[in-house]
């Protein structure tokens, strides 16, 4: 006989086999205890969570010769539909079958009574992929279909069917598997096959499964296939090229020692690796965010993901803010993946990021002032002399020896505020201000100012767990500071979003309220991204050359709002 799958061989053959979906369960078994039975059903959720095992169940329990709601196993018709043999169960594959003409032909079969069995069931299966002509065509076959038929329409993609067939259908939602229950299961079929696992091996092996049954049974099949009957962690590691706890650990110390050669071999060698990337944020993630709640908790009931040991060496070795710093970018990468053509480049670019924050914690670069002689250079930061001749001066980073201790400027310690402000929003009514009024506040900024509070402006990362201050704490630190006036604060910012989100009016109380703890006065805070100071930087060498800019005693210095 040949090899049988285990996703095949474990596949549920009753209600008290299935794999979670309780609520799917219980509504089908009183539907059929209490004979209400609809015409036709959706079955929609995640790949591998269970839909055609339950249609095929429902199609056995209502054909079952001991009675409705029955399912004997053992009768010709629960054979035949185990077999899928079963002449009155026509299952129908819409991804090949997907053209008005099959639906055609199935309507003319429709017509017909059951062969053997009380109902004729048809079981369509990834029936999002049916056009929308064929769909047309079995509207009203699936609206009034003759009493014996019934249709179970199964899918991952509901929101690609028309509404017209979601109106005619009972909606069933079928969830991603939890954990422990995928366990179960696998622990259930490692003792029927006489198959030794590691608990990390199997803790794997539920990871890789994401809330899906037959993905876990697939993934084990393998697994089985590589180690034989003795599967260790580090088996399923090799196989699906995943990063062990120890690596995972390590890049993050040579993170927080600024290693960046370090980093970046680990980086290159991960790449060789064929190393899923998304995936190793979102472990990264996890093994940073087990090691926050252990350092809050000690309660080792509380870590989801990882190891107690490894989240107690987490906690041991990051101090509380530099985890949540480490999260918080990690956070903002993984929601990039979504977009990005290059994910590889992408999360290079966090590495150095993360690498970046340290720098900005413990500071190991000065900034010094030098003239650009070639404007075609794009420039991150302006700051303009108010000299009328001067050329706009840019920052750039240069390594030199620490500054004597006297000149350091400590970031002042930030403690939560005691003020509440409204949930920080993604949209609504924004501030503008124009080209003009923003030359005239770069006459008048203060460059002495700026240098102190871009100093201090690391001191918002103590704020990043704060429930109240720490949506504000973390998109201001998605900034920094640009022109410093007596009234006005205007922040540069690298991605239009983020610029946006810090215009937004709504936002501008809370924002305002952390800038004043560092700067010590209320501003009125605007903010750029890129692309608008690289046109504001043309603007101003374009008057300064026509000899038009406005004069520093010219310009007063006012709130902008």
């Amino acid at each position: 006989m040949s090899y049988l799958a285990l996703y095949r061989k474990y596949r549920s053959k009753n209600f008290e086999e299935l794999v979670g979906q309780d609520a799917v369960k219980q509504t089908l078994m009183n539907a059929l205890k209490l004979q209400k039975i609809s015409h036709a059903y959706l079955f929609s959720g995640p790949r591998g969570t269970g839909k055609t095992s339950v249609a095929r169940l429902f199609a056995k329990a209502l054909n079952c010769e001991h009675g409705i709601g029955e399912i004997c196993n053992d009768c010709p018709s629960c054979n035949a539909i185990n077999e899928g043999s079963h002449p009155d169960v026509i299952e129908i594959d819409a991804a090949s079958n997907s053209g008005v003409d099959e639906v055609r032909e199935l309507i003319e079969k429709v017509k017909y009574a059951p062969i053997q069995s009380r109902y004729k069931i048809y079981i369509i299966d990834e029936v999002h992929m049916m056009t929308n002509n064929a769909f047309n065509a079995l509207l009203k076959t699936l609206e009034e279909p003759p009493s014996y038929v019934i249709f179970i329409l199964c899918t991952t993609e509901p929101y690609k069917l028309l509404p017209t067939i979601l109106s005619r259908c009972q909606r069933y939602e079928f969830k991603k598997i939890s954990d422990s229950e995928l366990k179960n299961l696998l622990v259930r079929v490692l003792k029927n096959e006489g198959v030794m696992c590691s608990n990390d091996a199997l803790n794997l092996i539920v990871e890789l499964s994401n809330g899906g049954a037959r993905d876990s049974l697939s993934i084990l099949d393998q697994v089985i296939s590589y180690a034989g009957q003795n599967i260790e962690e580090k088996d399923v590691i090799k196989m699906f090229g995943l990063i062990s706890s120890s690596e995972k650990i390590r890049l993050l110390e040579d993170i927080k020692s600024r290693n960046s050669l370090k980093v970046l071999k680990t980086y290159e060698e991960f790449l060789s690796r064929n190393i899923d990337l998304p995936r190793l944020v979102r472990e990264l993630l996890a093994l940073l965010k087990d090691g926050l709640v252990y350092s809050k908790t000690r309660d080792k009931n509380l870590i989801t993901s990882s190891k107690e040991e490894d989240a107690k060496e987490i906690m041991l070795k990051f101090s509380e803010n530099e985890l949540a710093s480490y999260i918080d970018l990690l956070l903002k990468c993984q929601n990039e993946f979504k977009t990005t053509s290059d994910p590889n480049f992408l999360f290079e670019i966090y590495l150095l990021k993360m690498l970046s924050f340290v720098d900005d914690a413990k500071p190991s670069v000065n900034r010094e002032i030098v003239v650009d002689k070639q404007p075609e250079i794009k420039a991150q930061n302006i700051e303009v002399s108010h000299e009328k001749s001067a050329k706009p001066t840019f920052f750039v980073e240069k390594k030199v020896e620490p500054e004597p201790q006297k000149q350091d400027i400590v970031p002042p310690k930030l403690k939560p505020s005691t003020v509440e402000f409204s949930t920080l929003v993604n949209e609504g009514e924004t501030r503008e201000i124009s080209q003009d009024q923003l030359i005239e506040l770069t006459i008048i900024s203060n460059k002495e100012e700026r240098k102190v509070l871009l100093n201090k402006w690391s001191a918002l990362s103590q704020l990043i767990n704060d429930p109240n201050d720490g949506s504000y704490a973390s998109l201001l630190l998605d900034s920094r500071p640009y022109i410093v006036t007596n009234f006005n604060l205007i922040l540069l910012c690298d991605y239009k979003t983020t610029a946006k989100k810090i215009n937004i009016i709504q936002n501008q109380e809370g924002l305002s309220h952390l800038v004043k703890r560092i700067l010590g006065r209320k501003v009125c805070l605007y903010a750029l991204n890129r692309d608008e100071s690289t046109e504001l930087i043309k603007k101003y060498r374009n008057l300064e050359e026509l000899n038009h800019l406005p004069k520093k005693g010219d310009v007063e210095d006012k709130k902008i709002f």
